[in-house]
């Protein structure tokens, strides 16, 4: 019987003759079979793990750890459910942030993922997407901050103004970063206290979009 090497998981359900006990542990292709059983052995889902412990003793060649992560998924043994969806903004100023958190539930709610993951990503190079608090002088700190690090003006400082004069904000969308990932667990953002989903505008005035993706059970 052997266990999760990240966390000391033993793993009940998959259990491997001696000999081959002492070889997949070395092998990518074991680690990621190992691992997909592991995070579904919660589910008590039997069939799934019973079938991992089939492709675990096959998975013993380089290269063969994708086929058969997807050779199980295809057996349709897991039942995975994807939503997508795109959330229109259009800000009044230049620079602004918004707390998004209440559309992002929205579509988790209607994705009916009660077990996975949610990426939402600005599908804009001169805006973003982050996680922080929502409380309004720290957000003047990020604008006090940002234009410190990128000011706006003048716009001649920048060698990718000429048509544009946007220079600044790829900078700031660049230091604010694109998208952020979160947990979903029994049906909800895992997030923590305090934290919020926010999209940030740096060249705003105008339609943006914002991608939201989820992946799961």
């Amino acid at each position: 019987m052997l266990g999760c090497r990240s966390c000391n998981h033993r793993a009940r359900n998959i259990r491997l003759n001696t000999e081959l006990a002492k070889k997949l542990p070395e092998c990518l292709e074991y680690v990621v079979v190992h691992e997909m059983a592991h995070l579904l052995e919660a589910s008590h889902n039997s069939r799934f793990i019973a079938l991992m412990d089939h492709y675990a003793i096959l998975a013993q060649s380089p290269g063969r750890a994708e086929s058969v992560a997807v050779g199980a998924c295809r057996m349709g043994e897991v039942k995975m459910k994807t939503y997508r969806k795109e959330l229109w903004f259009e800000t009044k100023n230049r620079r602004e942030f918004r707390n998004i958190t209440r559309s992002v539930e929205e579509c988790l709610g209607e994705s009916g993922v009660r077990e996975g993951l949610l990426l939402c990503n600005a599908m804009h190079i001169t805006a973003s997407v982050f996680v922080n608090d929502d409380e309004p002088g720290l957000h003047q700190d990020f604008e006090t901050w940002l234009e410190r690090l990128a000011p706006e003006k003048p716009h001649s400082q920048y060698k990718h103004n000429g048509y544009e004069d946007n220079g600044d904000a790829h900078l700031k969308r660049t230091i604010m970063g694109r998208e952020v990932v979160v947990a979903i667990t029994d049906g909800k953002l895992d997030l923590g206290p305090w934290e919020q989903i926010f999209y940030g505008e740096f060249d705003g005035k105008r339609k943006k979009r914002v991608l939201v993706k989820i992946v799961g059970e």
